[in-house]
């Protein structure tokens, strides 16, 4: 196989397989979803003044009937009037805000089938449903979750499985967007508007490569479809077995398969990370996710639509380092893939037993084979992003596929429970955000502040390989919640003081949080501190502004003493067995010590 042919091949494919185009069906460009009808079935239906929603891709077209670009499902219109265009029925004028959408040329009006609008949204925000699925963008994995809350709504979730995904590429128009999405819509060989991705399989289509094929033979013009008597495609089966479309404002990125059969796993995925392959090309997507396709079959077999997506980009943690809730790493699923409902949002399941309760005779069956599923979480570390080149990001799991600063992330994903504490989405220029803007995530994925941490775990000694923690040293994280003594300089005795909100894993103090320190100045008098991390490992000690501000005469001698060039000082915090201390050196020194 000419290596380098497959790269480049790779290189151009992948980084646009999620969008296009076809002239054929003249109100959405594809012939799926021009059965996607709304509601409406007459044009008395449809009243001028008010918003309508698109319920699929909708073609916009001039007063001449000239196509002017397209619309995405769920996008919202104005009817302005029920006059259309001459000799074309269903359509009526809509005005937009044309400045959301891509590729809408500029004209004096606008025309879309009225056909294809609804009054609503169906946007399943508050779907209650068995499962949902986390997307760590930063450590490109996905994983499954079940909802387990008590009666107080205090949740600890549990991992069904866990696979390796491939994301957007690290460029401005490719990465993948953060959000909280809901799955709107299941295809079965999905392929995009124009076809330049022919699906997985249909039947009029020649049959894709077979098992074990080199990746270059998914390229090849002989296994693209026949339009207008010419051979027509870029890449034969790109969004794989089955593809999960979401919402709202999905900037077109989809969670779906990939090129090559169940029995050829996860090669490709693999792929992006190789050496050879990132030296010549760009092998990521342009925003969707993609994973292996006995994983997506498995999905498509257990999520619902309305099922939550949740992409974040964020640290990676265990609440329990035992986790003893594990017992088992891997489990099983069994599945025929069938030729039957091809390029459908109404699939039937892929499950064994249901495929030969349908009595599916053998001709109709593709491949049948085993899902191994890995059910044991596995955290991935942080590498701040000053760290890292493009080319390491890219082939190593860094925990920081777009190599964005420490400084930006905050809170922690507790990827054993599902759990989200503290988080937000990195503030950074790589980061873009679709989903529902005014939720991160839902109730249950949110931390409950009563759950113990006792046991919990956020750095492991080196980054390990799914289904493979052996060698990784786990540390308990303490709170030190402590009283004890400060010595400050050229004072004969020792002070009172208090430390709140200190975590402390192994020998580091975590970074995600800003520690508190109360000094015993008197009786009744108290200087206040924010402990404020700073670079890489260091660490400032600053006044609070009630301190600074304060109108005793002993907190002013003392700022004025021990803070003269400002309001901060850099310390170094070292921790030894049961003790923490903070020294101060800049100046005149001051020690602060605490028992744990």
């Amino acid at each position: 196989m000419n290596k380098s042919l497959l790269v480049l091949a790779v290189s151009g494919v992948l980084l646009t397989s999620c969008g296009g185009r076809n002239e054929k069906y003249p109100n959405t460009g594809n012939a799926a979803y021009e059965t996607m009808m709304g509601a409406m079935t007459s044009l008395s239906e449809v009243e001028v003044g008010n918003n309508y929603y698109t319920t699929s891709a909708l073609i916009v077209r001039d007063e001449n009937g000239n196509r002017l670009g397209l619309l995405s499902r769920h996008d919202k219109v104005t009817v302005v009037s029920l006059e259309g265009i001459a000799g074309k029925e269903n359509y009526v004028q809509v005005t937009f805000k044309s400045m959301r959408y891509h590729n809408i040329q500029t004209a004096n009006k606008y025309f879309v089938s009225f056909k294809y609008l609804l009054d609503r949204i169906e946007d399943y925000k508050d779907f209650n449903g068995k499962y949902f699925v986390i997307q760590n963008l930063a450590t490109e994995r996905l994983r499954v979750y079940e909802k387990s809350c008590d009666a107080k709504n205090v949740c600890l979730n549990k991992m069904v499985m866990e696979t390796e995904m491939a994301i957007g590429e690290d460029t401005k128009e490719t990465r993948s967007y953060v959000g909280s999405y809901r799955i709107t819509d299941w295809w079965k060989f999905y392929q995009d508007h124009a076809a330049h991705y022919p699906s997985w399989y249909q039947d009029n289509y020649p049959m894709p490569p077979e098992a074990g094929s080199s990746f270059l033979k998914w390229f090849k013009n002989k296994y693209m479809p026949e339009v207008g008597g010419k051979k027509k495609g870029d890449m034969r089966g790109a969004f794989g077995w089955y593809t999960a479309w979401v919402g709202p404002n999905h900037h077109s990125q989809w969670t779906h398969g990939t090129v090559g059969w169940g029995s050829d796993k996860d090669d490709l995925i693999k792929a992006t990370k190789k050496t050879f392959t990132n030296i010549f090309a760009n092998p990521r997507s342009s925003g969707c996710s993609r994973m292996n396709n006995e994983a997506i079959a498995y999905l498509r077999e257990i999520l619902p639509v309305g099922t939550p997506i949740i992409k974040v980009y964020a640290k990676e943690a265990l609440l329990d380092g035992h986790r003893s809730n594990y017992a088992k790493k891997t489990n099983h699923w069994s599945y025929i893939l069938t030729k039957n409902n091809a390029y459908s949002t109404k699939n039937f399941s892929s499950d064994k037993e249901k495929v030969e309760s349908r009595n599916i005779p053998m001709n109709r069956r593709l491949e049948e084979g085993t899902f191994v599923m890995d059910t044991y979480p596995t955290m991935f570390n942080f590498t701040d992003g000053e760290d890292l080149g493009s080319y390491e990001a890219k082939t190593n799991t860094t925990g920081n596929v777009y190599r964005v600063d420490e400084s930006k992330m905050k809170g922690v994903l507790y990827v054993d429970a599902g759990l989200l504490e503290d988080y937000a989405h990195p503030q950074h220029e790589k980061i873009g955000k679709g989903g529902f803007r005014d939720e991160i995530a839902p109730d249950y994925m949110i931390m409950d502040k009563s759950i113990d941490k006792s046991l919990a775990v956020y750095i492991a000694d080196k980054d390990q390989p799914e289904n493979d923690n052996s060698g990784v040293v786990y540390y308990d994280s303490v709170k030190v919640d402590a009283r004890g003594k400060a010595d400050l300089s050229f004072e004969e005795e020792d002070f009172s003081t208090e430390i709140s909100d200190l975590y402390i894993t192994g020998t580091e103090v975590e970074r995600n949080n800003n520690p508190t320190i109360r000094l015993q100045l008197g009786i009744g008098v108290f200087a206040n501190f924010v402990l404020t991390p700073v670079g890489d490992d260091e660490w400032d000690l600053v006044v609070s502004n009630e301190t600074l501000n304060s109108s005793k005469s002993k907190v002013k001698r003392f700022v004025k003493r021990f803070f003269k060039k400002g309001v901060s000082a850099p310390v170094d915090i070292s921790i030894g067995k049961n003790e923490v201390t903070i020294k101060k050196n800049q100046g005149r020194n001051i020690e602060f010590s605490y028992r744990f």
